[in-house]
């Protein structure tokens, strides 16, 4: 069989770890499926794996914006996947190649389209999830199987967006091996790459509205103000809407507390597990998220966590870490204090974090995703005819 996986949003971050992990674990698996991977050709190096049943194609053409993009796979790519015979593709973003007669397994990443409505962003943004969110709604009834990386996405599609759970396959990620408890030369690297040392404060969420960076800021400025609190915060990460930053920044100055917090910007995932590892405690305020990848390596770091106790997050941390509401900025504060405050119970935090990584492995993601593709396949043996047919049931079952 031949498989298609479209990857040309693995630029940073998400996308890109969920590939640079997914792909070697399925090159070990299946040695027999041919694969033809689409990837961005900056990150080729950290992507291509050397096995001939892989073959690698470097989006040099491709363009980088979002948009730009999308046009692309679904205006030029059909032609390429019909020129080389494609049985199956796999998509890797939400998005199915909609004009393609050949049947789509359709990952689901990103979650904030569907609750467009609930959160702030700029008009930039907006327009850009409002078609992500059409398109996703499109790839989700014309998808022959669909990939959710948490159970608590699994129940969004069934309850929220009426996908049949049969056309549903949980599939979590894992951290990557990098992500490890810190060793004694970890907080030098640290210093000489990101010129920070331990003892630090970490957030790692999405820059922009469900991200809540705004509540935290709050939550940090009581803790300051109440004299609790020495360390810093230290937050990485590309900024995704200015605006909201904005008044994050503007909340820290008036409070007095400016000074205290680190922006980073965007820092390679390596380094990010250096950060990870060093960070007294993790804070993940976030409201929304598919899975919250960032938790699993924190788990896997055995950094003890305070995280906002919603779904997917305690689904994936359970006993490992410590819950606030995120919406209450004076009760977070006391959360993140208590965690602060007790040595035993941040030493709880890591030995049960570690304990609770090693349930999620990219191993198991692989086996999962193939296992979904062998189960296609099966069906596709008799030929284009039926290729058709399962495309043309799927779209009715989701209808």
């Amino acid at each position: 069989m031949k498989i298609a996986i479209l990857g040309y949003t693995a630029t940073s971050y998400g996308s890109l770890t969920y590939l640079k992990n997914l792909l070697p674990q399925l090159a070990r698996l299946d040695r027999t499926n041919i694969y033809q991977v689409f990837i961005p050709a900056r990150q080729a190096p950290e992507l291509v794996v050397d096995q001939p049943n892989f073959h690698f194609h470097r989006g040099r053409i491709v363009p980088r914006s979002g948009l730009g993009r999308m046009l692309w796979e679904q205006l030029i790519l059909p032609w390429t996947i019909w020129v080389k015979r494609i049985d199956l593709v796999y998509t890797t973003h939400n998005i199915a190649v909609l004009l393609s007669r050949v049947p789509s397994v359709v990952l689901i990443q990103n979650v904030e389209p569907f609750y467009l409505d609930e959160f702030p962003s700029p008009p930039r943004l907006r327009a850009r999830l409002m078609l992500l969110r059409l398109l996703s709604h499109l790839s989700l009834r014309r998808g022959a199987h669909i990939v959710a990386i948490s159970d608590w996405e699994r129940d969004l599609l069934v309850e929220r967006l009426r996908v049949p759970q049969s056309r549903i396959t949980v599939a979590y990620p894992g951290a990557s091996e990098v992500f490890r408890p810190a060793d004694p030369d970890s907080a030098r690297q640290l210093q000489e790459r990101l010129g920070l040392a331990p003892p630090y404060l970490l957030c790692a969420t999405r820059l922009t509205g469900y991200g809540n960076l705004l509540n935290l800021a709050k939550a940090f400025a009581i803790l300051v103000k109440r004299n609790r609190l020495a360390m810093p915060l230290v937050i990485p990460g590309e900024v995704w809407d200015e605006s909201y930053i904005g008044e994050v920044r503007k909340v820290l100055q008036q409070e007095g507390c400016a000074g205290q917090v680190r922006f980073l910007g965007y820092v390679p995932h390596q380094d990010m597990a250096l950060l990870m590892a060093n960070a007294t405690c993790f804070l993940f305020p976030s409201l929304l998220e598919a899975c919250g990848n960032v938790l699993l390596e924190a788990l896997a770091c055995g950094t003890p966590i305070a995280c906002c106790g919603r779904r997917p997050m305690t689904d994936i941390c359970g006993e490992a870490a410590v819950y606030f509401d995120g919406e209450d900025p004076t009760g977070m504060a006391d959360k993140i204090f208590g965690v602060l405050d007790d040595a035993p119970l941040r030493e709880t935090l890591k030995r049960r974090g570690t304990v609770r990584a090693r349930e999620f492995s990219w191993r198991r993601n692989a086996e999962v995703v193939r296992g979904v593709f062998e189960q296609l396949g099966g069906r596709l043996q008799d030929g284009a005819g039926n290729a058709k047919a399962i495309s043309s049931e799927s779209s009715t079952r989701a209808g």
